[in-house]
């Protein structure tokens, strides 16, 4: 039976390109009408599946269909469809009826090197999420791209390619998991590996991280949101969080002396400053808790002026956050 069989109008997807090596898995939905008459995957030459996955690493997709397969083997990318068989009139997914799923979870159950898979598309992603992620017997992070389709215009081919970056970054361990604590001061985003914190941000602060790929969140990243919750509901005074404290020997010696100052207390920048080996370095001491990656975890809103002044946390005079902190602490 051929792919578009006339006497049922069944359509059938192609076998999985993957193997032990493969450390990603794009995941499709169908083979459009044109794919499924030349038995290739992304055969449209409007479809911008090849131009993507060639471009993100400074390549130009090559012509010939078995090299491009052997591209994809080449960066450890495997490549398959959510569905086995469907009814569709035409090509687009919102056609699709009568739809058989591929088992994609026992394909990630045999490939264990494979943990991220990247879905084109909505229809692929809400798929996997409802139908394949319960069934994955191990950890597997997903996350959905724009769709390579030519129907899809809703934005740039500039902003799909950067989306699509995300596809190299996994592959070379460039990875980020995200967690947002919701608190009584508004989003608290943090930021893991997969063994440590690395990034809490308070409301207001900056994105991070254009140059990874950003999963939701893992163990770490979900631990770390619970103890944040809790803190700000007056629930816990100390942190159970990994983190690794990292700069300069000047930077670290100050970030370990305030770790030492207890909850609901405060230091000085100058007493700071002394503590860390040089009593003169309080301006010095300024700068280096305006690049404190990790705030409430290395608690730099306890350091005030002298009086106990806020004399400015995080980089901004007089900032409220400062404030409702301490007084959360003292209360």
């Amino acid at each position: 039976m051929s792919n578009l069989d006339k006497s049922d109008l069944i359509l059938r997807s192609f076998k999985p390109i993957i193997n032990n090596e493969s450390k990603v898995l794009i995941l499709g939905t169908m083979p459009g009408a044109e794919s499924l008459r030349q038995q290739q995957y992304y055969a449209h030459p409007r479809n911008f599946f090849w131009p993507f996955v060639y471009g993100i690493f400074n390549e130009k997709p090559e012509a010939h269909y078995n090299k491009r397969i052997d591209f994809l083997k080449k960066k450890n990318i495997a490549l398959w469809d959510v569905y086995k068989s469907c009814k569709r009139k035409g090509s687009l997914d919102s056609n699709i009826s009568d739809e058989v799923p591929n088992d994609v979870a026992g394909l990630l159950n045999t490939y264990p090197n494979i943990k991220f898979v990247f879905c084109n598309g909505g229809t692929s992603e809400k798929h996997f999420r409802k139908n394949v992620l319960p069934d994955i017997k191990r950890d597997i992070f997903y996350m959905r791209l724009p769709s390579t389709s030519p129907a899809n215009a809703s934005i740039s081919l500039e902003q799909k390619m950067q989306m699509w970056l995300s596809v190299r970054y996994a592959l070379e361990n460039r990875i980020r998991y995200k967690s947002v604590a919701r608190t009584n001061l508004g989003m608290v985003t943090i930021f893991s590996d997969d063994d440590c914190v690395t990034d809490i941000l308070l409301p207001g602060s900056e994105p991070q991280y254009e140059n990874f790929a950003v999963f939701p969140g893992n163990n770490v990243a979900e631990h770390a949101r619970k103890q944040v919750e809790d803190y700000f509901k007056g629930r816990i005074r100390v942190f159970d969080i990994p983190f690794e404290v990292q700069g300069t020997p000047f930077e670290i010696k100050v970030y370990n002396a305030l770790l030492k100052v207890p909850y609901g207390s405060t230091i000085t920048y100058r007493e700071l400053a002394e503590i860390a080996g040089n009593r003169n370095a309080a301006r010095a001491v300024g700068q280096v808790l305006r690049k404190n990656r990790l705030p409430i975890l290395i608690p730099c809103h306890r350091v005030t002026g002298s009086g106990g002044k806020n004399i400015g946390f995080m980089g901004v005079r007089d900032n409220p956050v400062q404030d409702f902190l301490l007084k959360l602490e003292s209360s």
